[in-house]
């Protein structure tokens, strides 16, 4: 796969798709070489500041700084969380003033496809909308995609790495796009403890239930085998410190923060660590057994964070 995992792995992602799962075949997927720089420290970025806008444009600013998107790539798949039917407010969702100057800033670099699929937990269209979200990525020009009712998107992949999730019918969408972005909200979550980036692609998925009841953390854990964006943005601007992920919470902390990476991994280590209480970062048991499993580093002392203000 082209850019959900490094450039050696042999495979593009219109490939992939090409060549036998249209067929129904099921593909396995090497994650040889993800990881190619697993022990230089990541470069974790936590821009703070009241207005959303300026933290976006700040947030487009350094993956412009850092490389981008890479040379020649058209189309993207953004992976928010629009999972709920709650208001921008209450920190179920992504919030949708961040995902309307994400959306600004890839058109501005010659982004031409963008995509939003989420397989939403409440009715899509009442998730979809009362997120925000649907009227912004249709005032860019973006294709907001309810998974739950586009069920043949849905593609099955072995994880040859994967211990307890060792397949998964993942949504092609994200397989398909020269370029992905998962750009999750960091709240509390009753079975995780929390969910941020990693957790995030469990909107990706056609069968959550199984990870709910085959060792969740382990299956979150594993997914990180086998998809990896190339930039993870995480919305703390307000986070839910009890009754998630749906919420409303009891405690609500307004943070102001987005923590921008390209390792998803230590971006959750980071802010499970930094944003939230130590007990729910504890009952996160998935960001240590990522670590553990190699997929990335985990120790804040060990990466390389960058403060701003805006």
């Amino acid at each position: 796969m082209k850019n959900c995992m490094k450039s050696d792995t042999a495979i593009s992602r219109r490939t992939f798709i090409k060549g036998g799962i249209a067929a129904g075949i099921l593909v396995s997927i090497s994650p040889s070489g993800i990881f190619a720089a697993e022990n230089q420290a990541p470069e974790i970025w936590v821009i703070h500041g009241e207005d959303k806008v300026k933290l976006m444009k700040k947030c487009l600013e350094i993956i412009n700084t850092d490389g981008g998107f890479g040379k020649g790539r058209k189309s993207l798949a953004l992976k928010i969380n629009a999972g709920w039917d709650r208001t921008p407010e209450e920190g179920a969702n992504t919030h949708p003033v961040l995902v309307d100057e994400f959306l600004k800033g890839c058109r501005d670099v010659g982004i031409r496809e963008i995509v939003l699929p989420e397989n939403s937990c409440h009715p899509a269209n009442k998730t979809f909308v009362k997120s925000g979200i649907f009227d912004v990525a249709k005032k860019n020009d973006a294709r907001m995609i309810d998974l739950g009712s586009d069920r043949k998107s849905f593609v099955k992949v072995v994880l040859d790495k994967g211990v307890s999730l060792k397949e998964v019918e993942f949504s092609n969408y994200f397989m398909e796009s020269d370029i992905v972005v998962n750009m999750p909200v960091a709240k509390h979550h009753g079975g995780a403890g929390l969910t941020i980036a990693m957790k995030n692609w469990m909107g990706a998925v056609r069968d959550r239930g199984f990870w709910h009841k085959n060792s969740l953390h382990q299956c979150i854990a594993d997914i990180a085998t086998f998809i990896k964006p190339n930039w993870t943005i995480i919305d703390a601007t307000r986070t839910m410190y009890d009754s998630g992920p749906q919420g409303p919470a009891k405690e609500l902390k307004i943070q102001n923060i987005l923590i921008v990476s390209k390792d998803q991994v230590a971006a959750d280590a980071y802010a499970a660590k930094t944003l939230f209480p130590e007990k729910l970062y504890e009952r996160a048991k998935y960001i240590k057994i990522a670590g553990e499993m190699g997929l990335g580093i985990v120790d804040v002392e060990k990466m390389n964070v960058k403060k701003i203000e805006v």
